[in-house]
């Protein structure tokens, strides 16, 4: 009821110029005097210049009100929102078909997502990593950046952690391959290892397909661990940014070297 008098109290002016002219036309063609139809003509007319002038003015007053917003608004959004918490990538992880990880351990991801990462490549998705070097200054690079810029070894625990888990992820992917589960293929996973350190950590979803999204990680220098800023892209919001960092991935991996899980998945069977 509250919509249909708000309709009427809108467009008054229109309804009655209609009423007037269905009246005049009425009593024109069967009252016998046509006279009265100019008079009705007239109103109506009226009526209808009265309501053009009216949305003029209201189009005029919106218009000035648009352009004082514009010029009160920044030149640029707030950092407030643009960084975000990190998110929680479980539900992006089960929709995915193509999941592209890129980092300097990556340790706390790969081991927090392992389910979710293993149910992911037992249907069929496939998994690439970019992770660093152990054997290359990659370490001592990411060593520099942080609080002990002498503890390489932190690095070097991590890094094993991550390609320990990796190669659990290999190992439990041929398992359900032996057990009949078709989509599960050892081969989906990818590790491939930088020489150097990157700037910011990446994960992305189907990157490749519309419906992508990644998700960037800025490290930190010394201090600032606990909380990096992080930022999302998607193709439809950030078209440009989004597709550099996608050609950015690629570049990294194409210039990375293969790892070889060969060892730490015989050491991970000859233990169990």
């Amino acid at each position: 009821m509250k919509k249909i008098w708000k309709f009427i109290l809108t467009n008054s002016d229109t309804l009655i110029a209609i009423l007037v002219s269905l009246m005049a036309a009425i009593v024109g063609m069967f009252g016998g005097n046509q006279f009265l139809l100019l008079p009705g003509i007239a109103a109506t007319l009226a009526i209808l210049s009265v309501s053009l002038i009216r949305d003029r003015i209201n189009r005029e007053a919106l218009s000035e009100q648009i352009s004082n917003l514009k010029r009160h608004l920044p030149d640029r959004p707030s950092a407030l929102a643009f960084f975000r918490r990190p998110p929680d990538l479980a539900p992006f992880i089960k929709q995915a078909t193509q999941i592209d990880l890129c980092g300097v351990t990556l340790t706390n991801t790969i081991h927090g997502q392992s389910a979710m990462l293993s149910k992911h490549l037992e249907n069929g998705g496939k998994l690439r990593v970019l992770l660093i070097e152990p054997a290359s200054q990659a370490i001592e690079m990411s060593a520099q950046r942080s609080v002990r810029t002498k503890d390489t070894e932190y690095y070097h625990r991590q890094l094993e952690s991550a390609l320990y888990d990796i190669a659990c992820l290999i190992i439990f992917t041929q398992d359900r391959q032996q057990s009949g589960v078709r989509n599960a293929k050892p081969e989906n996973i990818s590790v491939r290892l930088l020489s150097y350190a990157p700037s910011f950590g990446m994960i992305s979803f189907d990157a490749k397909k519309k419906n992508g999204i990644i998700f960037v990680e800025v490290y930190p220098h010394k201090y600032g661990f606990q909380l990096s800023p992080t930022f999302e892209l998607t193709p439809e919001n950030d078209e440009d940014w989004y597709y550099y960092f996608v050609d950015q991935f690629d570049v990294m991996w194409k210039a990375a070297s293969d790892w070889d899980p060969t060892p730490y998945v015989q050491k991970i069977s000859f233990d169990t």
